[in-house]
């Protein structure tokens, strides 16, 4: 198995698991309010992230690291986890699960785009159609566009999109830079760390003396904040080293097929024939994408 495929299958992998905990994280914020959830779950991910990163991995905190990779550590500390994070869960709390995933799903499209423009990694000529064909397979999937009180969310999460393909920009840009500044695991404890401080402050304050939460909606938070943040930061981290910003971020979309799925016995959604065109479409776009094209 060839690196980039195997960097592909890790990714994948990833993607499936925070799309079931985000299907059970929205059944939760109906008993837990979304900027509660916020808060908890980056407390979790972030000491999770620091036990592995200082304790059980017995790295050293940094020296004298150069002024740019800080400022894009800081970048994406900023944009990842105090924007996206809480967007995202705002998003969550107030749109349905698949549009939720529908809207997620443009950060590929938006990323290849700021990647052409930015790092000048020019997509193949088979990369645009995959994603051509994956763009359409959204479309045939959510065949009928979210409307009416779903407008503030879809804003703030088209925002959200913005925010998470620039930080994809950022990730890339810093291992185009000397590896040996920073391990990728520091890079995601530091990242979280930066942004989860200021909302878990905020929480703390807001939410004192913190409110019931049952045991099943606990370990849904802390789930959300170990998988889809700790685990999917480290593994972004490690296959943005192998492909390309907009090819991690297309190979994301992935998201709305696991959403789907787990969807339906989960939150009682079930696809319909047009959803299940869609699917196949977007597995199709998937595969083209795959296939590597080195362009300068």
């Amino acid at each position: 198995m060839s690196e980039r495929t195997s960097a592909a299958i890790k990714l994948v992998f990833s993607i499936a698991l925070v799309a079931l905990i985000t299907v059970f994280a929205k059944s939760t914020l109906k008993q837990v309010s979304f900027f509660t959830f916020i808060w908890l779950q980056l407390l979790s991910a972030s000491i999770a992230m620091i036990i592995y990163t200082f304790i059980l991995k017995k790295e050293k905190f940094p020296k004298n690291l150069p002024r740019q990779v800080w400022l894009i550590i800081l970048g994406i500390g900023v944009l990842n986890f105090a924007i996206v994070r809480t967007i995202f869960i705002y998003a969550l709390d107030v749109l349905p699960v698949n549009t939720h995933a529908y809207i997620m799903n443009f950060v590929g499209i938006v990323t290849m785009v700021l990647s052409a423009l930015l790092l000048r990694e020019r997509p193949g000529f088979v990369q645009i159609v995959g994603a051509v064909i994956a763009l359409v397979g959204i479309r045939f999937y959510f065949y009928q566009l979210p409307g009416g009180n779903e407008i503030e969310g879809i804003i703030w999460l088209s925002i959200a999109v913005l925010c998470l393909a620039a930080t994809n920009i950022l990730m890339r840009q810093l291992h185009l830079l000397e590896t040996q500044y920073v391990s990728n695991n520091m890079v995601a404890t530091l990242s979280i760390c930066v942004g989860a401080f200021p909302l878990v402050i905020l929480g703390a304050i807001i939410d004192y003396p913190l409110p019931s939460i049952g045991a099943r909606d606990w370990l849904v938070i802390i789930l959300n904040g170990l998988i889809a943040i700790g685990l999917v930061m480290v593994v972004f981290n490690q296959v943005m080293k192998v492909l390309r910003a907009y090819e991690a971020s297309i190979l994301a979309t992935s998201g709305v097929i696991f959403t789907a799925i787990f969807a339906m016995p989960i939150l009682g959604d079930y696809l319909e024939l047009h959803e299940i065109v869609g699917v196949l479409l977007m597995i199709t776009g998937i595969a083209l994408v795959q296939f590597y094209k080195n362009v300068k």
